[in-house]
């Protein structure tokens, strides 16, 4: 009888042992994926507030009697507002500990409270991404078509590099005559709103990524 005791003491030990060795592996892991999430959150609130002080600096031109910038700068200023940067956390980690119930019952109830809410959160992040989306296909995309050359407007600007897709091709000027009607104020508002919506949300968010960090090991 004490054998059996004994060896049924030490099975619980070594499955208690290795929770907990499973458990570190995760957080290990959720560091990692943490890491990530603020590059990913920081990279986005930048675009972001690139598109709001695009918007600005757009507006302040049209109350001018003549731009101060030159067409080129113009064009560029209106391809920066429709930047349509997004986030999408990382969440493998996340899915493969909660996937485990006996790891995720192990967590510290503040890190495993502030990861749900973190995820959580994102779901709103999304509808508005998926709104600033909606706005760019149904009211910029056909506005720019119609009144602006859209070659000149449409460039890809990621990670610091400025490529055009295509070279103008109709009229660059044509922003010059956009400019002095209310439609064209009227669309780099709402393109401006969106944005902003955004890097509040995700500024909200990336301090919820700092939280959970100051409760997880350090990255690799």
């Amino acid at each position: 009888m004490v054998g059996l005791f004994l060896a049924f003491q030490l099975d619980r030990w070594y499955e208690s042992q290795r929770s907990k060795f499973g458990l570190q592996a995760h957080l290990v892991s959720l560091a990692d994926n943490f890491a990530e999430n603020e590059t990913n959150l920081t990279n986005a609130i930048s675009e972001g507030m690139e598109e709001m002080e695009a918007a600005i600096t757009l507006r302040a031109e049209i109350r001018k009697d003549a731009p101060d910038l030159s067409v080129a700068e113009l064009n560029l200023l209106v391809s920066k507002t429709s930047l349509l940067p997004t986030f999408g956390p990382v969440d493998l980690a996340y899915i493969n500990l909660i996937s485990d119930d006996t790891l995720a019952d192990l967590l510290n109830p503040d890190l495993k409270k502030a990861l749900a809410e973190f995820y959580a959160a994102h779901e709103i992040t999304k509808l508005i991404q998926n709104t600033q989306e909606l706005q760019y296909v149904t009211i910029w995309q056909p506005y720019a078509m119609e009144n602006l050359d859209y070659a000149a407007s449409n460039r890809k600007i990621r990670a610091g590099r400025d490529t055009a897709v295509l070279r103008p091709y109709i009229d660059p000027d044509l922003i010059l005559t956009a400019m002095k009607t209310r439609q064209f104020e009227n669309v780099l508002v709402i393109q401006w709103e969106t944005a902003e919506d955004l890097v509040e949300w995700w500024s909200v968010n990336l301090k919820r990524v700092k939280h959970i960090q100051a409760m997880l090991p350090s990255p690799n």
